[in-house]
């Protein structure tokens, strides 16, 4: 964002400011916007960064069990590459992790091998054609990584690739944005999930002041619990500016969901909310969504939602405090893993702080609900994940770094449905699906860049 000076207006972090947005219509997946941060001001052509990262963990249930805890200790050794583009009509970075894993706690397959994969381009054709690539690919066996809203519960191994691809253009007034995003849940035990969605739409502005959005998406989804399952989506947003930092506006939605087979369960998901977003360079921002959702299947009685989705962040020179609350319908094969459609309420709180330009440390807390819904096809429990911990880093010098983390998970799966108002009857869910965890870890970690 530019100045009254033509200059651009720098955050209390000393980078350029970026105002806030509000938050996208319920259950869309539009892009967001490229990250330029990514790349530093008068970065080279090329940087390339190879890195060595040893790692030790602790955990004191490495099988995720109510009773009967197992401790383990983890040792990884990752040789990793990262690589920024900085051209003048590319710009991007591409980092990969090759880890080699060694277990204490099982008896047999105590070596594993867990690679990851992250790129994010951005091309100019021309100032008003762009395109914008990402890809993120992990081999692991940590349920939190596969779903932090902790509907995956057991420690098995599976395979996560999230592919994205979006063309922005603007014609006159118009902005036009096609889009196509893929997501591939494979584990080593238990059903592939394969998300696929196409979507466009078009914005254009209204007066001065006014901008006006409307959009489309189809999915198509295939799975143990979609059964090859058809999607349509509308939506549509209308926003107003009514300071030089702050918008209001209202948002809307309308899903069909086909499932393509002999029994059929087509269903229905709606939204409406007001909207609005608020940011200052002193380092205050919030965006926010707040409305009503509705959920109605032919297997099932409606469920209805009051859902929101709110983010809020203090920035300052040494750090940055964040918190944020999200409720709504999740239709998790969108997301990874397939669990069907959920209702889920979730809240979080996060704080860093730079001691010196050398040493940071971070605490966050998040609480998690998800409840399957009437007739979404989810055949979990309800579940609660709560999660909390601390880390310390220390850049020992400019090639090599240190930090140190903790972290408490507590994983709770019950029969209890309080989210939506017509939740699934849970009375008959077998005591093995019920099984709940906690479990503390500790992290040590010693990284080399050259």
């Amino acid at each position: 964002m530019l100045g009254p000076d033509g200059r651009p207006i720098l955050g209390p972090d000393g980078k350029p400011f970026v105002p806030a947005t509000p938050p996208p219509p319920s259950q869309t997946r539009i892009p967001g916007a490229y990250d330029t941060s990514i790349i530093p001001t008068g970065a080279p052509r090329f940087t390339f960064t190879p890195s060595l990262t040893l790692a030790e963990q602790w955990t004191d249930n490495f099988f995720l069990v109510e009773k009967g805890r197992t401790d383990n200790f983890r040792t990884s050794l990752t040789l990793g590459l990262a690589l920024l583009m900085n051209l003048p009509n590319t710009q991007g970075s591409l980092s990969t992790g090759l880890s080699g894993v060694y277990d204490t706690a099982p008896d047999d397959q105590n070596f594993n091998f867990f690679p990851t994969f992250t790129a994010s381009i951005l091309h100019t054709f021309t100032p008003r054609l762009t395109l914008t690539i990402s890809d993120s690919f992990r081999r692991d066996d940590d349920p939190f990584l596969a779903d932090p809203n902790g509907l995956r519960t057991t420690r098995d191994t599976f395979v996560q690739n999230t592919f994205a691809i979006s063309l922005n253009w603007l014609v006159d007034v118009y902005q036009l944005q096609f889009y196509y995003r893929n997501v591939l849940f494979l584990p080593d035990e238990g059903s592939s999930t394969i998300s696929n969605i196409i979507g466009g739409n078009v914005s254009m502005p209204v007066g001065a002041l006014n901008t006006l959005t409307g959009g489309y998406e189809f999915t198509f989804r295939e799975g143990e619990t979609t059964n090859d399952e058809f999607g349509q989506r509308v939506y549509g947003s209308f926003t107003r500016q009514i300071g030089t930092y702050t918008n209001v506006g209202v948002s809307s939605s309308f899903s069909w969901i086909m499932n393509n087979n002999d029994n059929g369960n087509d269903s229905r998901i709606w939204n409406i909310s007001l909207t609005g977003s608020h940011g200052i360079p002193t380092g205050f921002s919030v965006s926010a969504r707040v409305g009503y959702s509705l959920f109605d299947s032919e297997r099932g009685d409606p469920s209805h939602l009051f859902s929101t989705s709110v983010d809020a962040s203090y920035r300052f020179a040494r750090g940055v405090i964040s918190a944020g609350f999200f409720q709504d319908f999740r239709q998790t094969a969108d997301e990874g893993e397939d669990f069907g459609i959920v209702a889920t309420r979730a809240v979080f709180a996060n704080a860093s702080y730079s001691f010196t330009p050398f040493i940071t440390g971070t605490v966050h807390a998040t609480y998690s609900r998800n409840e399957p819904v009437q007739g979404g096809g989810s055949t979990s429990a309800p579940s609660t994940i709560l999660t909390a911990g601390a880390n310390i880093s220390w850049l020992i010098t400019n090639w090599l770094s240190a930090s140190l983390a903790y972290l408490y998970i507590d994983r709770d799966r019950d029969r209890s449905t309080n989210i939506g108002s017509n939740s699934i009857d849970t009375s008959r869910i077998p005591a093995q699906f019920l099984q709940s965890s906690t479990e503390n870890r500790a992290t040590l970690t010693l990284s080399a860049s050259f």
